[in-house]
């Protein structure tokens, strides 16, 4: 009994991080901070700031807004670097610079 309990347990905490991370919902804009704690973003925050010329320094990564595309991967194309003045608009709502 104890054997099943902690294989259990073992596929809950396997499967944790996975339902934890959400897409970007098509069609809003975000904030890379806002888009790093959604998910796993930082690969196609990083890929999006270098197709477009841009620093991809800390900086850069949490404050540029980022179109959200949609697909299974919740792609995100670069809108503009904001600086320190990217504003998270919560819930189904836009973020703005």
């Amino acid at each position: 009994m104890v054997k099943i309990t902690s294989i259990a347990l073992a596929v809950v905490a396997t499967l944790t991080p996975f339902v934890a991370a959400k897409n970007c919902q098509t069609g809003l804009q975000y904030c890379g901070s806002v888009l790093l704690r959604r998910g796993n973003y930082y690969s196609q925050i990083v890929s999006a700031l270098e197709s477009a010329g841009e620093s991809t320094d800390p900086d850069h990564i949490q404050h540029t807004l980022f179109q959200c595309v949609g697909g299974s991967n919740g792609d995100i194309d670069i809108i503009k670097y904001c600086g320190s003045t990217c504003q998270d608009g919560g819930n189904n709502h836009s973020d703005t610079c």
